[in-house]
């Protein structure tokens, strides 16, 4: 089984909805990053850190995100609040792993994933990343719709290409109420597989897999 940062990328997000009879397309979006402190000394604090040994890093004080989300045509707003943001980083769709236009493949279309997983920052735009291959374009993907996924990898001889994993799954969730992992079966027929271009990969998973059931059964 290979899990794929692709998934994550474009996996289970969601977005607001907009007031019924608005026809704006988007959204005003802005964030602020700011100290604060909780209302008591004591508030019930918990850490997985011990406060004790000076481990935890925030108690009682700590930096706060608000990300706000609204339609300044209707007045549909979201808000969300986080405690302990990372620094905000800024970086184009290419290195985010979704946003851009996916691109059809017969019967089949493929969407551009991030680049490989501890590289994000530091690959340069273009190949090697991964790629979701998907069964229609749309804005946003589900489970249901993923054929298989193209990563890179490296043919007998050792020239960089690509390769393949399909048959969705998921990892039952470590914890309960914990969301499950999606990750992809092992298929030893496509172990010897290798493809020198993403087209000709997304082009094996039309003729091979996209028959294949939208969402296998949980691996435990």
């Amino acid at each position: 089984m290979t899990g794929l940062d692709a998934l994550v990328a474009h996996l289970d997000y969601t977005t607001p909805e907009h007031r019924e009879g608005c026809t704006a397309k988007g959204w005003e979006v802005d964030y602020r990053i700011h100290h604060t402190v909780r209302e008591s000394s004591y508030s019930g604090h918990s850490c997985p850190l011990d406060a004790e040994d000076n481990l935890c890093g925030h108690g009682d004080a700590y930096r706060a995100l608000t990300v706000r989300i609204y339609c300044p045509k209707c007045g549909a707003a979201t808000k969300l609040d986080a405690e302990l943001p990372g620094t905000p980083q800024v970086f184009d769709t290419g290195r985010l792993g979704m946003g851009t236009k996916p691109r059809r493949c017969g019967q089949v279309w493929i969407y551009q994933g991030p680049p490989p997983r501890l590289g994000i920052m530091l690959d340069p735009p273009g190949d090697p990343r991964w790629y979701l291959v998907a069964r229609r374009n749309a804005l946003r993907l589900a489970a249901e719709d993923i054929v298989g996924a193209i990563e890179p990898g490296f043919g007998p001889r050792g020239g960089p290409g690509f390769r393949v994993s399909y048959g969705l799954t998921e990892l039952s969730a470590p914890e309960p109420g914990e969301r499950p992992t999606p990750v992809f079966r092992h298929h030893p027929r496509a172990d010897d597989r290798f493809f020198t271009t993403v087209t000709a990969a997304a082009r094996w998973l039309d003729e091979h897999a996209a028959t294949e059931p939208a969402m296998a059964g949980r691996t435990a």
